[in-house]
């Protein structure tokens, strides 16, 4: 009989098995953090949004700040 296939070991079997739904969900996990990493990346903010968005907030850059401590220096 276990020539022939019929006879079969039932630990071994549920191991197989529980190895197959480890591994499609795994990777349909995968393609899940996939899609979703694509959509994130299409909203996100170039730098020159964040730029106009941090002045706007009242930011200052630094090279910003540099001109104006010179130009009160040379006055």
């Amino acid at each position: 009989m276990k020539a022939f296939g019929l006879m079969f070991n039932a630990r071994r079997v549920f191991v197989y098995y529980m190895l197959l739904i480890f591994g499609l969900s795994l990777m349909a996990y995968g393609v899940l953090l996939y899609y979703g990493d694509q959509r994130t990346f299409e909203a996100s903010l170039s730098d020159e949004e964040i730029i106009i968005r941090a002045k706007s907030l009242g930011m200052v850059e630094v090279k910003d700040n540099m001109k104006e401590e010179n130009d009160d220096d040379q006055n």
